[in-house]
């Protein structure tokens, strides 16, 4: 048994956080009769380890009262889920402490980097920085598989392809601007389209696989997530996120599968 101060001092949190878990009923301390103390037992200390893996996890109070209210089976399997996410970005991550040692060697005067090597540490480095920012919310909605196959497949992109991404993002920029600008959103419009176009083209070279599903469920996760509203708007200094993704489901209102 464990009286709140030494929980606190265990789990290295303070006594403040365990009392609001109590509050909330994330984890629930049990009480003695007599002076209504608080103290906690071994099944609380392992719900405790696993409340404060999510919370390292990002999980929000809420998502983490959920996962502890599922069947221990099923919690068991997304705290797995969460090890073999953290494995992939260890995976990542080396790579580009690798790629970034080896540029830094280069640029000190030391070995030889030719551009295949250079452009082989960026993606890597890419994919690095995706996996932190998005990694968790983009594995949950489509899976270890789909997106561990997106990061093969930019780790194998050419100069060429590249190339193509770049132009399509930045056609896809210049048009949004312009509708940003614009009194009235026709969807119907060459700009309207070419937003779709652009956007379509980028998925279509660097995603794993391209349908009109998937192209929906992005613009979803687009507008539904800060992160990457944040990143549209701020492109075009405008809030045009809502109208980006109007402008894909417009576009893929036929023949969805």
């Amino acid at each position: 048994m464990y009286t709140i101060n030494e929980l606190a001092k265990l789990a290295k949190i303070s006594t403040r956080t365990l009392r609001y878990y109590d509050q909330i009923g994330l984890l629930k301390a049990k009480r003695q009769k007599n002076t209504e103390y608080r103290y906690y037992d071994e099944r609380a200390v392992d719900e405790l380890q696993q409340i404060l893996f999510f919370k390292s996890f990002g999980f929000t109070l809420t998502k983490i009262k959920d996962a502890m209210n599922l069947p221990q089976e099923k919690r068991l399997n997304l705290l797995e889920e969460q090890y073999h996410l953290l494995l992939t970005q260890q995976t990542q991550l080396t790579k580009m402490i690798q790629a970034l040692s080896q540029t830094l060697v280069y640029y000190k005067g030391g070995n030889y980097m030719n551009d295949s090597e250079k452009f082989a540490a960026f993606k890597a480095e890419k994919i690095a920085t995706n996996e932190a920012q998005y990694g968790q919310e983009i594995r949950e909605k489509y899976g270890n598989e789909i997106v561990n196959a997106a990061n093969d497949k930019w780790s194998h992109l050419t100069v060429e392809q590249y190339e193509q991404l770049q132009k399509a993002e930045s056609d896809l920029f210049a048009n949004l601007k312009i509708l940003s600008q614009s009194e009235t959103i026709n969807l119907d419009s060459t700009i309207a389209q070419n937003v779709f176009n652009a956007h379509k083209t980028w998925l279509q070279i660097a995603a794993p696989f391209y349908n009109q599903n998937y192209h929906r469920s992005l613009a979803d996760m687009y507008v539904e997530d800060q992160r990457f509203a944040t990143y549209y708007n701020d492109r075009v200094a405008s809030d045009i996120i809502g109208v980006m993704r109007d402008i894909i489901y417009h576009y893929t209102n036929d023949f969805l599968f």
